[in-house]
């Protein structure tokens, strides 16, 4: 399940609300420095929290990303059964 975090948003409960066995964040760039570093951070915790029954990554993407290269990294982390408390940056080419 792809979840969007919003400025004011709180990503544990963001995490905590959602459904499904695979639950993938997309931080956007336009939050501020602190705010980032918060969601970054709380990736790793939140996996491990909710393991083994749901996975928990993220996908930070950055202004001027490709939104296809967006695409791509959260269908590959949606399909990584294994892969739980990742965070992927997406920089523009």
């Amino acid at each position: 399940m792809l979840l969007a975090l919003r400025p004011d948003g709180d990503i544990a409960a963001l995490v905590r609300r959602a459904v499904g066995a695979s639950r993938i964040v997309l931080i956007p760039a336009t939050l501020d420095p602190l705010t980032m570093a918060q969601a970054r951070a709380a990736i790793g915790p939140l996996a491990i929290d909710l393991a083994p029954a749901v996975r928990v990554n993220a996908v930070t993407a950055a202004e001027g990303a490709d939104p296809a290269d967006v695409d791509a990294a959260v269908t590959f982390l949606e399909n990584a059964p294994s892969t739980t408390g990742q965070l992927l940056d997406i920089r523009p080419r």
